[in-house]
């Protein structure tokens, strides 16, 4: 006489196989490495909605101006009254979208030039310095001047110069060959 089991063998074991080869397709889909650094946009406003933007630096009017969710870098210089003459705007992404809340920089030319060491006693404001002054820093290269504007640029402006450290953006050890020549503008 034959089992239930006996009976159904084939039946129970195709089933334990379903269920083996699915959760090996889960764990396979979870492990899954990532493609690389994704930058998102999101925002809980609705597009159009009000926001308010700080613009400073070299711009004619500095100030906070009454903005639309959606609107861009050139939008917010252009309510500040246009940057000034010696606005160095090649430091700013314009059409990169402004958040309700920022704080937009505008740097001036400092004259700064890869390469060449920065004069003695002058310092860099990290918020507003641009890629080519950055790599003017001892130990800056290309790489970690673009780190420094691209940071900036996606977590905000730098609260203090530790935020190399603590954004990961530099080591440590170039940190303390900067440290003494850069500062946080207020």
């Amino acid at each position: 006489m034959l089992t239930w089991l006996d009976d159904r063998r084939l039946l129970v074991l195709a089933g334990a196989l379903v269920l083996l080869a699915g959760a090996l397709a889960v764990l396979g889909l979870s492990r899954r490495e990532p493609s690389g650094i994704e930058f998102a946009y999101s925002s809980a406003l609705p597009p159009g909605s009000p926001i308010k933007v700080q613009v400073a630096g070299a711009v004619v009017r500095p100030g906070v101006y009454e903005l639309r969710e959606g609107d861009r870098v050139v939008d917010a210089l252009a309510a500040a009254g246009g940057p000034t003459e010696d606005a160095d705007t090649d430091a700013l992404n314009l059409a990169r979208r402004v958040r309700d809340e920022e704080r937009l920089d505008v740097p001036a030319r400092t004259g700064a030039v890869a390469g060449q060491p920065l004069a003695p006693g002058t310092k860099l404001d990290i918020n507003v310095a641009t890629a080519d002054q950055l790599d003017a820093l001892p130990g800056i290269g290309p790489a970690y001047s673009q780190r420094i504007v691209d940071s900036r640029a996606v977590d905000g402006p730098y609260k203090s110069t530790r935020d190399l450290v603590d954004r990961k953006v530099l080591p440590q050890s170039t940190f303390d060959k900067v440290r003494d020549l850069i500062f946080v503008g207020p």
